[in-house]
């Protein structure tokens, strides 16, 4: 399960600046650093949200 929380969360970091390019047409620096605070975010408290 942790390979795959973690796969997934490298997966949502990678696919917002892509997201980004296929809309914009560029991939700018706030779509790469969304895209790390949401998976850096998944990764952290995951799909079960906050531990308390």
């Amino acid at each position: 399960m942790r390979k795959t929380h973690t796969a997934v969360s490298l997966a949502i970091g990678a696919l917002v600046p892509v997201a980004g390019y296929l809309i914009n047409g560029t991939i700018g620096l706030e779509f790469v650093m969304l895209g790390a605070v949401i998976g850096v975010a998944y990764w952290y408290w995951g799909p079960l949200g906050l531990p308390f």
